[in-house]
């Protein structure tokens, strides 16, 4: 360490000259000083991922650290080690043969003088390389620790090993024969996840290979059988058809492994008698069952779903171990440890927790097998339901289109828990204390739940029955009148806060279900709500859900209205107090009411007034008022002044919006063809007003052969080569629309409407994002006006699909939440077009 010159080194904070110490550090013998010099490294020589040279010079010590059974903390350690080769793993992937010699780069950059940040991107890459190849070249020496004394190390050797190893093949029966003979449940399913990741890679370069050959997938190696088999028997125990199962006899993948791996300890000592053992830990087992379906589908068991339930039942007859502890170092690594606690319930284990997440990821479409999982945790912990569970809720039935008998399953169990919760506050005493009629029994996986008491006596807390009424509500999980009811009376029994966030509360979140199922309680609880309160963003498009029943809200509005025009008129250039206002005039609009323009048009005429005044565009409550899709009111016609004057507005989005209710209010299009003219050719010419053009021809398609001297210009955004496949999409449902009628000469006509439909099949195909916009378009035309071409066969095998429009069906870690509600009226959209092909 004394022999490099950290001084001339750097890392993310300037010069390197506190990493010796650092290095030093991680011997101490105290554990805080540890932990805090870990973070320090990761901060500094490994900051977000990245490689200097510090990092570099770095990489021997902590080799040798890790590679000493007397050094402390050894797995953290590794763990960093595996990190870098991680980046280093995605510098190989990125500099592909642009770059065979990094460190004649580097010379190359210091002769001319080059600082780092000048060349960044190649600086980084360059050390990235030389890091991968110094962790490579350490595999051999790494490979002992396999067998360490301290599972940890044996965990985090066998995960570099699988990151850093230039050839998995090598590596991969070694680490089938320490996963026979491995004792540790958490290093065991650790095991899993690497030799699973092994298979990954070999597979990728199987694929990588025969693409260029242009063949057919080949037969597994005899190496990569064995692994299959043992995650075989690990999820399901030792089977009767072992010794005939796969290319090789039983003993054969039993018995025989190379040379190389037989020089581990461990695997001479693999006995298959231990894999009945190995099945006892349930984690193990579904991290198997994960691997296989990912990797080895055609070795997963039929029942995996009776194996994934036997293993989750096995586990909730154990007792949790404690959460991962450590020093309170005061350092992100702590941070993060502390996060991850709080983040899993204390009667389960995380890395249980983790496997069904991994598991329900590889699953993917095996949407049945899936659901009988999410029954299962939702029968098993109602009605006090985890946060884990709700979170399979939204990925199954907000991710995929699950059919309506089995989401009408799970929303009942869901609708168990509002009315569980409902009957805890219909129990409250006068001093707030819960009675036990709150709560329900806990019930078998196959038991219908009851609303009788539990045998935990836990009532149901505000977050859990907040959650469930969310998830019936964003998954559009089928609504029956008994969830509707215990909605109704946790909504009608909410004592709701005045501030901002009360939407999340269960009183909010019940009364968001009663309004997206256009139930008229709804709207009566929400009149109540607008006394006093802080306004819902979302109050707009709740009338719009409700439908008629919105317009009994029409006194409660008018109230509001009038408390925000008393505001106004004492601070004119109060914005929260301008953008409730056009909440409020937005929500009145979306009531029906047959005068609503003749309160919005004042409304608007004042903002025009101000943005001339100040020369600034139109006040953004006023682009919220204009950005209906019907325009301001049917009696807009009475004000089409003010409209009018909107049109030579500087804010793109007010021409827009006024030219749009100029049309409803039915206008001429004198008026509203400049505008819109102006708009596309700004798609042509690449401007940054994008979503104004996606607007713009939006309402060109809305205006059809009315608007067909933009028939060029649109025409135009198709053949520009920078137009995006939704602006590609949009304008070709334009171009159709406008082709609808006789304006243009036939030959012209006939010419667009082909090349229309040519960009929109060609565009549905390019991304699935646009499929609902072409979906909407189309569905807005004249049902005898045929569909294009070889649409039906692509609708036919969209709504085959599985998935939800916005997932892509790769497994992922965030909560992301899926727009199901869109993709919901997506496919009756797509099922209409069918009927008309």
């Amino acid at each position: 360490m004394n022999h490099v010159d950290w001084a001339e080194l750097t890392h993310a904070y300037g010069t390197a000259e506190d990493v010796p110490g650092l290095l030093r550090d991680l011997r101490s013998d105290d554990a805080v000083t540890r932990e805090r010099a870990l973070d320090a490294l990761y901060g500094g020589v490994h900051h977000q991922g990245d490689v200097y040279d510090s990092t570099l010079a770095c990489i021997p010590h902590l080799l040798a650290l890790a590679q000493d059974p007397d050094a402390p903390d050894r797995g953290p350690v590794i763990g960093l080690l595996t990190s870098i080769g991680a980046t280093a793993h995605l510098a190989a992937e990125e500099a592909g043969a642009s770059m065979p010699d990094p460190e004649a780069a580097l010379a190359e950059a210091a002769a001319a003088g080059w600082e780092p940040d000048e060349w960044w991107e190649e600086y980084a890459c360059a050390h990235g390389l030389l890091a991968g190849r110094a962790l490579a070249a350490a595999v051999p020496s790494m490979v002992r620790l396999l067998t360490d004394a301290d599972p940890g190390v044996r965990a985090a050797a066998a995960t570099f090993l699988v990151r850093c190893a230039d050839e998995p093949e090598a590596l991969l029966p070694e680490l089938t024969g320490c996963l026979r003979a491995e004792p540790d449940p958490a290093t065991r399913q650790s095991l899993v996840e690497d030799v699973a990741d092994l298979l990954g890679r070999l597979a990728d370069r199987e694929a990588d290979r025969e693409a260029g050959r242009g063949a057919g997938a080949g037969a597994r190696t005899k190496h990569v059988q064995a692994a299959v088999d043992l995650l075989r028997r690990l999820a399901t125990g030792p089977q009767p058809d072992d010794a005939t199962t796969g290319p090789h006899s039983g003993a054969d993948r039993a018995g025989e492994l190379p040379a190389f791996a037989e020089a581990s300890d461990l695997a001479k000592a693999s006995d298959l008698a231990k894999a009945s053992a190995l099945t006892e830990d349930p984690s193990t087992v579904l991290t198997a069952l994960t691997a296989l379906a990912a990797h080895a589908p055609d070795a997963l068991p039929p029942d995996v779903a009776d194996r994934a339930i036997a293993a989750l039942d096995r586990a909730s007859g154990r007792s949790a171990p404690p959460p991962e502890s450590g020093p309170d170092s005061g350092t992100m690594l702590s941070y993060l440890r502390d996060l991850r606690t709080q983040a899993y319930p204390e009667d389960i284990e995380a890395r249980l927790v983790d496997a069904v997440h991994d598991l329900h990821g590889a699953l993917g479409s095996r949407l049945h097998d899936r659901h009988r999982l999410v029954l299962h945790d939702l029968r098993r912990t109602t009605p006090c339901v985890r946060s884990d569970v709700l979170d399979r809720v939204r990925e199954l039935y907000g991710g995929w289109r699950v059919p309506k008998q089995e989401a009408a399953e799970a929303a009942a169990l869901l609708g168990g828990v509002l009315a569980a919760y409902a009957e805890t506050m219909e129990a409250q005493t006068e001093d707030g204390t819960p009675e036990d009629a709150g709560t329900v029994a806990t019930s078998g996986s196959d038991a219908p739940v009851s609303t009788a008491t539990s045998g935990s006596d836990t009532p149901v807390s505000d977050a859990t029955a907040a959650a469930a009424a969310e998830e019936l509500r964003c998954c559009c999980l089928p609504l029956t009148d008994d969830i509707l009811d215990a909605a109704h009376r946790i909504a009608d029994a909410s004592g709701y806060r005045t501030g901002h966030g009360w939407e999340g509360d269960a009183g909010g979140e019940c009364l968001q279900l009663l309004v997206a199922a256009g139930d008229e309680r709804g709207a009566r609880l929400l009149g109540e709500l607008l006394y006093g309160r802080a306004l819902p963003e979302g109050l707009p498009g709740w009338c719009r859900d409700l439908g008629t029943h919105a317009a009994g809200m029409l006194p409660e509005l008018g109230a509001r209205l009038q408390q925000i025009a008393e505001r106004t008129r004492e601070e004119p250039g109060d914005d929260s107090a301008l953008d409730e206002a056009a909440r409020l005039l937005s929500a009145l609009r979306s009531t029906g009411f047959d005068e609503s323009a003749g309160v919005i048009a004042p409304f608007l005429d004042a903002l025009a007034e101000q943005a001339e005044k100040r020369g600034t565009g139109l006040h953004r409550a006023g682009i919220l008022l204009l950005a209906s899709p019907d325009g301001i009111g049917p009696d807009a016609a009475d004000h089409a002044a003010v409209l009018c004057r909107l049109l030579a507005d500087p804010s793109p989005y007010a021409r827009i919006g006024a030219a749009r209710a100029l049309w409803h209010a039915g206008q001429g299009t004198a008026e509203i063809l400049p505008v819109l003219t102006a708009t596309v050719e700004n798609i042509v010419e690449n401007t940054n007003d994008w979503h104004a053009g996606h607007e713009a021809l939006e309402l060109v398609a809305v205006m059809g052969p009315a608007a067909t001297p933009l028939a060029p210009a649109v025409r135009a955004c198709l053949d520009t080569p920078h137009t995006s496949t939704l602006t590609a999409a949009r304008a070709a449902l334009a171009l159709r629309a406008i082709t609808a009628g006789t304006g243009n000469a036939a030959d012209r006509t006939a010419a667009d409407r082909t090349a229309a439909d040519a960009a929109l099949l060609a565009a549905w195909q390019a991304d699935r994002s646009v499929r609902s916009v072409i979906a909407a378009g189309l569905h807005r035309e004249d049902p005898a006006a045929p569909l294009p071409p070889g649409l039906a066969a692509l609708l036919r095998e969209e709504l085959a699909d599985p998935r939800r429009l916005d997932n892509p069906g790769r497994p992922t870690r965030t909560r992301f939440r899926h727009n199901t509600a869109a993709d919901e009226r997506f496919c009756a959209r797509a099922t209409t077009l069918l009927a008309r092909a």
